[in-house]
């Protein structure tokens, strides 16, 4: 059984997010938008509207005691907690003890990643992105499915301090910063093949390379090792 800081939370770090930003149907858009100049003024018009006439941030009361306050907004000790528990679940089954100076980076990464997700929801807000409620229903079942029955994922929720309610909060924002992403970033970069090349031979060349001699060295020293036995005398007494 899946543990939710381990599903929900990664799911929320804004890393992961761009798994989903670079969907076939986002790609797809992004080739529409690329061919369609129209589209693209019409697009900068409502961007101008929307300048004007902009949704209102939806706030969390900043209560004392969170680890930090984004334009009013408010970061949770619970929220933090909850990614930090997720991060030491996952380094606890790989059998990695994290020292003091490791949790101080990895407690400072989680701040600013979850800074950093305010962010882009507070703007995606502005700019009047929204996600209807029966697509946060749709992930939100989705999510369920991953838990046996109801009673083992009410006990993930208890344990990560949420109800379904905050559940489904928290999986409309990382879809509203989605929106934003998509329209403004994955549908206007391109990647040319100079670019490509440049990666492959910067990053991926050498990789592929050791990974074939390695292979080939394996064959050779297995051949080598059939014509060794071919000419010993070899006697095997396993029982």
């Amino acid at each position: 059984m899946r543990s939710l800081s381990l599903v929900v939370f990664r799911f929320l770090v804004l890393g992961l997010c761009f798994v989903f930003f670079s969907s076939p149907v986002s790609a797809g858009n992004a080739d529409k938008t690329a061919k369609d100049n129209k589209a693209v003024k019409a697009e900068k018009a409502v961007k101008a509207e929307k300048a004007v006439k902009t949704e209102p941030v939806e706030k969390k009361e900043a209560l004392k005691g969170n680890v930090a306050v984004v334009n009013g907004v408010a970061i949770t000790q619970d929220d933090f907690d909850r990614e930090l528990m997720g991060i030491e679940e996952q380094s606890a089954s790989r059998g990695e003890k994290l020292d003091a100076a490791r949790l101080s980076e990895i407690k400072k990464r989680i701040l600013e990643k979850l800074i950093e997700s305010e962010l882009l929801y507070q703007e995606s807000q502005k700019m009047g992105f929204k996600v209807e409620d029966a697509m946060v229903d749709e992930q939100f079942a989705k999510f369920k499915e991953q838990f046996p029955n109801n009673e083992e994922f009410n006990k993930e929720l208890i344990k990560a301090k949420l109800s379904e309610a905050s559940l489904k909060s928290q999986i409309k924002q990382v879809m509203t910063i989605q929106q934003l992403i998509d329209k403004e970033f994955i549908q206007k970069i391109t990647v040319s093949e100079e670019e490509l090349k440049a990666f492959y031979e910067t990053h991926l060349k050498s990789r592929i390379e050791q990974n074939l001699k390695q292979e080939k060295i394996q064959t050779e020293v297995a051949s080598y090792l059939d014509k060794l036995k071919e000419k010993a005398s070899v006697e095997r007494n396993l029982r």
